[in-house]
């Protein structure tokens, strides 16, 4: 999609997400399509739609 523009909303399902992966210590969510610890790499998700994010501390979770 050349040119297609990503809108990122804050999530509170991804915010959740966030917490209980910190609360674990473990990286991954079954309702996050992509998790990490640290910033995630913005070209690893599809460009163009609507992306969820949310994050604690250093891990983030972001849903498509």
């Amino acid at each position: 999609m050349a040119g297609a523009t990503t809108t990122w909303v804050t999530s509170s399902a991804a915010m959740a997400a966030a917490r209980r992966m910190a609360a674990a210590g473990a990286v991954g969510d079954p309702v996050c399509s992509l998790a990490a610890v640290g910033r995630p790499n913005p070209w690893l998700v599809p460009h163009g739609g609507r992306i969820g994010i949310g994050h604690y501390g250093v891990y983030w979770c972001l849903i498509w």
